[in-house]
């Protein structure tokens, strides 16, 4: 007897994993000083959050090893700059309909281990490679 071995992933969505809610999306405002994003990582105790500018839309990303470039090449004065100089501007996203499979691959590819969630031109949340991770685990 031959037992077909299926992967319990397979359809699996962010949206199953994450689910989506705008209204906790961790960020921080475009234009505001680094040391507000230094403070706002430290209080939420993470290591990225999203910068949204002032329509809304995604700006970019500032994560630690961002600031830390920052101080490296400007010094404390780097602090007192906008988050804009030092952000990852050109970000990946995903939707809450892609499979977590394809998410998990892109983050493998690139390096990376957050993507922003937007639904309809608009920021509906955060997935994490931790959540990926859970997620596998939870289904092994």
């Amino acid at each position: 007897m031959t037992v077909e071995r299926r992967r319990a992933y397979d359809d699996t969505t962010v949206k199953d994993v994450k689910g989506v809610n705008e209204d906790f999306v961790l960020h921080v405002p475009a234009g505001r000083p680094l040391r507000e994003a230094v403070d706002f990582l430290a209080e939420h105790k993470i290591g990225l959050t999203l910068v949204i500018a002032s329509d809304g839309a995604l700006a970019g990303v500032i994560s630690e090893r961002d600031v830390v470039r920052a101080l490296y090449e400007h010094g404390n004065h780097a602090l007192n700059m906008p988050v804009d100089m030092f952000m990852a501007r050109d970000v990946l996203t995903c939707s809450d309909q892609d499979k977590v499979e394809d998410v998990a691959k892109l983050m493998a590819e690139k390096h990376i281990r957050h993507l922003p969630i937007v639904e309809d031109g608009y920021l509906a949340g955060m997935i994490s490679a931790t959540d990926l991770v859970r997620h596998f685990a939870s289904k092994a």
